[in-house]
């Protein structure tokens, strides 16, 4: 029984993750076509996985940023490094959902 759980958790594992990269590729090539199939497929793993990038974006730029000052040792002050780690994820997270938002919306009004 655990065999045929881990053998199906792998497969599924393999299929969400080549979507994913499918679906990700396909926002850089050709983002309205994506997201109308997304829409389209009612795949919900899917649209949270690719509409979640920019929180995906924004939780790994918080884990970088705690990460590097544990291990540098400064948590009491923010120096200009730490502040432009923060800057700079902030940014590539506003981008990616002005980006996301923007296409979804031509999507939404095409319909």
């Amino acid at each position: 029984m655990l065999k045929k759980i881990f053998r199906l958790g792998l497969l599924l594992t393999i299929k969400e993750s080549y979507l994913l990269a499918k679906n990700s590729f396909g926002l850089y090539e050709h983002p309205f076509k994506t997201l109308r199939v997304l829409g389209r497929e009612k795949d919900r793993s899917q649209q949270l996985l690719i509409l979640g990038w920019p929180g995906y974006v924004l939780g790994a730029g918080l884990m970088v940023v705690w990460l590097g000052r544990r291990l540098l040792g400064t948590s009491e002050d923010w120096g200009w490094g730490a502040r432009g780690m923060m800057g700079m994820f902030l940014g590539l997270t506003i981008a990616a959902a002005v980006y996301l938002l923007f296409w979804w919306r031509r999507v939404w009004l095409k319909k």
